[in-house]
């Protein structure tokens, strides 16, 4: 990988009139195969954060090494559990082995508790969230990991 460097100059708020600094926003990447979903999530998170949207596994892993490689940081990744051909256990996995980011996994369905754990004991994952979450919640939650 490229070395990077983030976060390190401030840049300048263009709509503060008072030139007042601010860090650039954090990223977010989405990964859901539900167009809702993605759209939802965007809707309550994209005035505070960069938000990247994806709808599989494959492109959740090839978008992250992307944007990695141009030295852009991804801060978090919501991560959908079933993604069609690919399991969001699976793809945090993948991540980890590229030098990772923080992971939220979602799901609506039951997952399975040692598997929680272990993802979560394995730092694959920070949090195992069960859909539906709320906007509050969901923005809550973003704040405090990426904080």
């Amino acid at each position: 990988y490229p070395r990077c460097y983030y976060d390190i100059v401030p840049v300048l708020n263009s709509t503060d009139n008072r030139g007042r600094l601010e860090t650039k926003k954090k990223t977010v990447m989405i990964c859901d195969d539900e167009q809702d979903v993605l759209l939802f999530f965007k809707l309550a998170l994209e005035s505070k954060y960069n938000v990247i949207l994806v709808s599989s596994g494959e492109d959740c892993i090839d978008k992250y090494i992307a944007e990695k490689n141009r030295c852009n940081e991804i801060h978090l990744i919501l991560l959908d559990y079933r993604l069609g051909s690919m399991h969001g256990d699976s793809v945090a996995r993948k991540i980890k082995e590229h030098n990772g980011t923080k992971i939220i996994l979602i799901s609506a369905y039951d997952l399975d508790d040692k598997l929680i754990k272990e993802l979560e004991d394995g730092d694959y994952i920070a949090k195992y969230v069960e859909k539906p979450i709320h906007t509050n919640r969901l923005v809550e939650l973003v704040a405090e990991i990426t904080s």
